[in-house]
């Protein structure tokens, strides 16, 4: 069945997001031209000037589209949780995940743009909000109403944004999944499910 008008013109739309995100992957911000992203889409600028008046409407919405994307999964993954799984870990495993999924590092390479680029910060907050308070949603249904749980969602954040930060200079796998493991009873702690003394883990024997 042939496709109509605009479904062809969608298809080249996320053709063109897909490409602009594999080059902030692999390239970075300062060389995701739009030479570039023409060549990896292999569309006509004209075409690409008319989904994308302005670079910032190109990188933003990239980035949007991946997230969206990485949160459908993410959700996916929530929903489909047996019966009898600590949901706290499954929440923050699946943040893990989400995160340090390489095309996160899009969205951290215009995060740093973004600290010298008015325009570029301006377009994104509202985005980043839009992903974030997501996110907090679907925390508080899988968590429950607890009005700890907002506190302990967005330090979840914050934790696994910056083992990835470290992670991408290091790529020191063990010492993160150790610090995942301390923060998962940290969080358990913070939210009442474990004893304060159980945050430190016992040698073995002892």
């Amino acid at each position: 069945m042939r496709r109509t008008q605009a479904q062809r013109s969608e298809a080249t739309r996320l053709r063109i997001l897909d490409a602009t995100c594999q080059s902030l992957v692999e390239r970075g911000y300062a060389e995701t031209t739009t030479a570039e992203v023409l060549a990896r889409a292999d569309v006509p600028r004209g075409t690409l000037l008319h989904h994308f008046p302005t670079k910032v409407d190109l990188l933003v919405a990239s980035v949007q589209h991946v997230a969206r994307r990485r949160l459908d999964a993410l959700a996916a993954e929530l929903s489909a949780l047996p019966d009898d799984a600590d949901e706290l870990d499954a929440f923050i495993d699946g943040v893990w995940h989400h995160f340090s999924a390489p095309l996160f590092w899009a969205a951290l390479e215009l995060w740093n743009a973004a600290r010298t680029d008015a325009e570029l910060r301006a377009a994104l907050m509202p985005v980043e909000k839009e992903i974030f308070g997501v996110l907090h949603e679907r925390a508080s249904a899988l968590l429950g109403d607890d009005p700890r749980v907002p506190t302990v969602v967005q330090m979840t954040f914050e934790v696994m944004t910056g083992l990835v930060m470290t992670g991408i200079v290091s790529g020191e796998l063990g010492r993160r999944e150790l610090l995942i493991r301390r923060w998962k009873r940290a969080a358990a702690i913070l939210l009442g499910r474990r004893a304060p003394d159980t945050l430190v883990e016992r040698a073995k024997g002892t």
